[in-house]
């Protein structure tokens, strides 16, 4: 857990202002400024275009053998449109634009001392912001690009971000028992509403993962589990019976998500009962799953498209707001369409890092950076949400079962 912490808030002034607030070492600075245009949601579109155009995300092979560049990525989206486009100076612009949104003036000036401080004692700073403005909620925070010094927030060690949801003062240890207890589930759908969904690599996915974890699959560190079906009524099963009365400490979905405009709401996709087609189990019936008296799990991952996703003018339209709201205290999930290859690089890349205890904004940082060192402009994709501070799944604690 980092010891220094930079809070920050956006809030709704009205007029088309937002207030800024940040906090640090109780020191409180607060500025306000015109709200981003609408024309900056507009601007988005070539950012999705972007990260889907990458050799990485075409083929996992394409930075070595220079091929893949005709091929279509195989999505893991339901929604429906297909991406097209261009390059990192796109995420760059965006990001700058977001920066300095954000670090202006008073803002800036604490944020540099924060900075400093960090730096003396050799010691990360975790960035925790918190959008209260309804209209602000759908940005791309995770682009946050600091121009001059030639760096992505989300991508340094030196500043985990994470995304806060109600106030910041709420805390829940992650785990503190052993065995840490995971839970996966794979939903192989090829079909949903008469309509072929990209096939992905969903046992690749389960073996990295199981690889990834391996050292502490022991059965006293971790219990690695899957549900046996990707059907709905199992997973909820699954969670009222936890593993042999415990609850889930994490849960995996691998498959295909997206999200809904007309309901305001992500889903996933999950199997018909009797068949093998797809059906949408949407956010607030998988809440109502995963959040039962005595069994919410202390992070849940989403390795589908649009997770993160919502709606202009809606706080907790998207599906891991919804999780947050119902009280998982962490989830991850991505905020764009993601290709397969990315899906798999993720899970083996996260995983890998998460093991070596290290926190889960630590660790997710850890993944953004190499995935873009892999030339992966999805790295921006993952989007973390917290309650509180303690984001240490494997770390060892004195007094741990």
């Amino acid at each position: 857990m980092a010891k220094v912490v930079f809070n920050l808030t956006i809030e709704d002034s009205g007029d088309s202002h937002c207030r800024i607030v940040a906090e640090y070492n109780s020191t409180c600075r607060e500025i306000e400024v015109e709200k981003l245009k609408p024309s900056f949601r507009q601007n988005l579109r070539p950012l999705q275009e972007a990260i889907l155009q990458c050799a990485a995300a075409r083929n996992a092979n394409a930075s070595a053998t220079g091929g893949g560049d005709e091929a279509r990525p195989a999505l893991r989206d339901a929604a429906g449109g297909l991406t097209s486009g261009a390059d990192e100076r796109i995420v760059q612009e965006i990001g700058s634009q977001l920066f300095e949104f954000i670090f202006q003036r008073k803002i800036l000036e604490l944020y540099q001392e924060c900075s400093h401080a960090a730096r003396k004692d050799d010691q990360p700073f975790l960035i925790r912001l918190r959008v209260t403005d309804p209209t602000l909620a759908y940005v791309p925070w995770e682009t946050m690009y600091d121009k001059k010094n030639r760096f992505y927030v989300t991508t340094s060690q030196s500043t985990p971000f994470t995304r806060a949801v109600d106030d910041y003062g709420e805390e829940r240890r992650a785990c503190a028992a052993r065995p840490i207890r995971m839970l996966g589930m794979a939903a192989r759908v090829k079909v949903l509403n008469g309509f072929p969904l990209d096939e992905i690599e969903v046992d690749a996915e389960q073996v990295a993962i199981k690889n990834a974890l391996s050292e502490l699959n022991d059965g006293k560190r971790l219990k690695l589990s899957w549900i046996p079906s990707a059907k709905a009524r199992d997973l909820n099963r699954r969670f009222l019976r936890g593993d042999e009365g415990k609850r889930w400490d994490l849960f995996h979905f691998i498959g295909h998500g997206g999200h809904d405009p007309e309901r305001q709401m992500g889903f996933i996709v999950v199997q018909e009962e009797g068949g093998s087609k797809g059906r949408r189990l949407y956010a607030e019936s998988l809440k109502e799953f995963l959040t039962q008296p005595g069994q919410t799990p202390s992070l849940v991952v989403l390795n589908s498209c649009s997770g993160a996703q919502g709606e202009p003018g809606s706080l907790f339209s998207s599906t891991a707001a919804e999780l947050i709201q119902g009280g998982v205290p962490a989830v991850i999930a991505m905020q764009f369409e993601i290709s397969d290859n990315m899906g798999l690089a993720f899970a083996d890349t996260f995983y890998t890092y998460l093991a070596e205890n290290v926190s889960i904004q630590a660790a997710l940082a850890h993944t953004r950076a190499e995935l873009k060192a892999r030339h992966f402009a999805e790295w921006i994709s993952p989007v973390l949400y917290m309650r509180g501070l303690d984001g240490e799944i494997f770390v060892d604690r004195a007094g741990s079962e």
